[in-house]
């Protein structure tokens, strides 16, 4: 009876792990529903991008946000129904943006330590820096920058997307951190690109995507 009654608490916390990890797993948001995607090769991508302080402060709280620093965050979900995983390379994720009627210029994803950096350290915009992988191998050295650094720049990453995996079946979403220097009204005139994709398997590439985020402006 003893051994019964382990086997089955056993079983129990089994299925208590397995309901919790897919409830972290799924998606709060139908991608599909989200103006701005692009969809292709069973795979889609949305793009969501944060444009008012208002959305800021609901999504990562009033104290510190990205828009204090002009930073525009995108949460982007990726949807794929395919029956093998697709790794993105995080590296050539960027945003095409300019003032209507402009050229556009590419940006390349900022860091979520970037991020913090400009927001609570007040660092300057320097758009000739070289920029860090996205994610960073082994995780970012620690050098601590004061307490409401770590605790936002931790926030911040918790919230993006750092892994470069988009497992079969499933939908994955997370932040992404572009420096527009307060140009929200550029956004209606911008794109987002993600250009690097393959199957992990069969090595096989999939097509460009690119997002046209003025649908998401209106």
């Amino acid at each position: 009876m003893r051994r019964k009654l382990i086997w089955l608490a056993l079983g129990l916390s089994a299925l208590t792990f397995a309901a919790r990890e897919g409830a972290r797993a799924q998606s709060p948001t139908d991608p599909s529903t989200l103006p701005a995607k692009d969809s292709h090769q069973s795979l889609l991508i949305a793009a969501d991008p944060y444009l008012s302080a208002d959305r800021y402060k609901a999504r990562f709280g009033n104290k510190h946000t990205p828009y204090d620093a002009g930073i525009l965050a995108i949460e982007v979900y990726a949807r794929n129904d395919n029956d093998k995983p697709i790794q993105i390379n995080l590296d050539t994720v960027s945003l095409l943006v300019a003032a209507p009627g402009q050229s556009r210029q590419k940006l390349a994803a900022v860091t979520p330590e970037e991020v913090a950096d400009r927001v609570l350290l007040k660092t300057p915009r320097d758009v000739r820096a070289p920029r860090l992988p996205l994610p960073l191998p082994g995780g970012v050295p620690k050098k601590s920058k004061g307490k409401e650094w770590d605790e936002f720049s931790t926030e911040l990453r918790s919230v993006s997307l750092s892994s470069d995996v988009l497992p079969p079946n499933a939908t994955v979403h997370g932040f992404f951190y572009f420096d527009i220097d307060h140009h929200y009204d550029w956004v209606a005139n911008s794109r987002f690109e993600l250009p690097d994709l393959q199957f992990m398997l069969d090595k096989k590439a999939l097509f460009f995507f690119e997002i046209d985020l003025a649908p998401a402006t209106h």
